[in-house]
């Protein structure tokens, strides 16, 4: 991965707080901005879109779930759901439509980390296989401040 970052945004590396609620281990520097009232942080070769979503409605984490693989894409593949840890987790792959990226590489990875008191929304956009693998352990590094 080359490791060119944008010198006009902030950098961001270690235990990172996402938002109220949420932290992210970042084993690499990312530049982080806010579009469109998300979080970015990105890097050469993969882009994490992230958001946080409060449990307004107290719906349980399974009546949550059940929300969010009802929205999700009928073309998602790999899906995987993990309950082993305090917060339910899942994530699934798309391809991307993108006459820019290549194929075979040019994929994203939705993810989930659900708590009682809400859930983060992490889209990855990742463009070679080292970029995915660190796209998944970023993932899986979410948690709550419960």
């Amino acid at each position: 991965m080359s490791t060119e970052l944008h010198p006009d945004y902030p950098l961001v590396t270690g235990d990172y707080q996402l938002m109220k609620g949420w932290r992210i281990n970042l084993t690499q520097e990312f530049n982080r901005r806010i579009e469109e009232g998300s979080l970015v942080l990105w890097r050469p070769e993969l882009t994490f879109w992230v958001n946080v979503w409060n449990n307004e409605g107290h719906a349980t984490v399974d009546e949550i779930l059940t929300r969010l693989l009802a929205a999700a894409s009928p073309d998602r593949r790999d899906e995987k759901i993990d309950t082993s840890a305090p917060m339910l987790r899942l994530t699934y792959e798309l391809a991307e439509d993108d006459a820019e990226r290549d194929e075979s590489t040019g994929q994203s990875i939705n993810g989930f980390v659900i708590y009682p008191s809400g859930y983060v929304q992490i889209s990855a956009y990742y463009d070679s296989p080292q970029a995915r693998a660190l796209a998944y352990d970023t993932i899986a590094s979410i948690r709550a401040n419960a």
